[in-house]
């Protein structure tokens, strides 16, 4: 690998691995199983590369080549809460591409928030120009930040948000007076949150800690999505949350195994919590679904934070101040009962036994 593209997969977020003395990149390869590869000149090598980290065939080749400039109208800020993106002189085509870049290359959850700059021109006098610098306080493409809670909320709830609007009727005019006459810069807002799962000190209150549609696993020491992957998967009658530790070691090792990591006694003891937006590779390793769920201790009413996207079996688990609960079955913890004849829901089983 030239020194020129270990640059460029830094520019892209892309983590190369040294080996040796040379460096290589995980890919997902064409059987597959998890791959390195080290040749990144060549095309095939290139393709798998894009579609593992999620960036077009034309980024990668742009920041891959020893002619590579970089874009001048192109500035950035990184703080400990929030990081910033802004692209001055840019095509709109250009937009939802770059977007989607710089939120793919995100490794734990984020809300996001987007800021245009925009030319106006006065509908009387072609030299009468404005121009609105990119600013969330007047400029902003969202009411309110997006949370993403999974790499498809990338494409569900932003992409697919914006590309519904009318942008032109996002922006501020001075008066009546003004049209637009180009939208020529955004500017990418990220937000950076703490909800990972794994907090087994959390005090988990009465309306969750007695739901019979709950499990709340006793010491969990930052594994608490692990418990729930063995629970759900361990088939077993006479199961106990108590005593799943075992179950529960080897969802971890098969974790381990994923990742291509060595697992140690060591390791496990000391696991750092899951991010939300590690779930996506969680659902790869054990091919489940996961849906996460929150509660509002007040009123009872529970509501889906993350949806999974996967067409695997489907797991359900409870947020709660950063810590995992295992749901048994939504539909009863979200009262909802269900006609087994006619599919019609009902709010309590004394409803559905009158309607049959």
């Amino acid at each position: 690998m030239f020194a020129y593209e270990l640059e460029g997969l830094k520019r892209l977020n892309i983590h190369a691995i040294k080996w040796g003395s040379r460096y290589r990149v995980k890919v997902c390869g064409r059987t597959g199983k998890m791959v390195y590869v080290s040749n990144v000149s060549r095309l095939i090598n290139k393709r798998l590369v894009a579609k593992q980290y999620n960036v077009s065939i034309e980024t990668l080749e742009k920041h891959l080549s020893p002619d590579y400039k970089a874009d001048p109208k192109y500035g950035s800020y990184n703080g400990n809460h929030m990081e910033s993106h802004l692209y001055e002189g840019v095509e709109p085509s250009d937009f939802y591409n770059k977007l989607e870049n710089v939120l793919s290359t995100q490794t734990s959850a984020v809300k996001v928030n987007i800021a245009l700059g925009y030319d106006l021109v006065s509908k009387t006098d072609r030299d009468d120009t404005r121009y609105f610098y990119p600013n969330l306080a007047n400029t902003h493409v969202l009411n309110n930040p997006i949370a993403i809670n999974s790499k498809a909320d990338i494409q569900k709830k932003v992409i697919s948000e914006i590309r519904s609007m009318e942008l032109a009727d996002k922006l501020n005019y001075p008066s009546s007076g003004y049209k637009l006459k180009s939208i020529t810069a955004f500017k990418i807002f990220i937000y950076h949150r703490d909800h990972a799962l794994g907090d087994s000190e959390a005090v988990i209150p009465k309306i969750i800690r007695e739901n019979k549609h709950v499990i709340n696993f006793p010491k969990t020491n930052n594994k608490c999505v692990f418990h729930c992957i063995a629970w759900h998967t361990f088939q077993s009658p006479k199961k106990d949350p108590r005593r799943i530790q075992a179950q529960v070691k080897e969802a971890f090792k098969r974790y381990c195994s994923f990742k291509e990591v060595k697992y140690s006694l060591s390791m496990f003891r000391s696991f750092n919590p899951i991010d939300l937006l590690q779930l996506d590779e969680v659902e790869g390793c054990f091919q489940l679904g996961i849906n996460v769920y929150k509660m509002d201790v007040v009123s009872g009413n529970v509501g889906c934070i993350r949806r999974s996207d996967k067409g695997y079996e489907a797991m359900d688990i409870l947020s709660f101040e950063n810590h995992a609960l295992y749901i048994k079955n939504i539909d009863r913890l979200q009262a909802k009962y269900q006609c087994p004849n006619c599919e019609m829901v009902f709010v309590s089983a004394e409803r559905v036994k009158n309607h049959k």
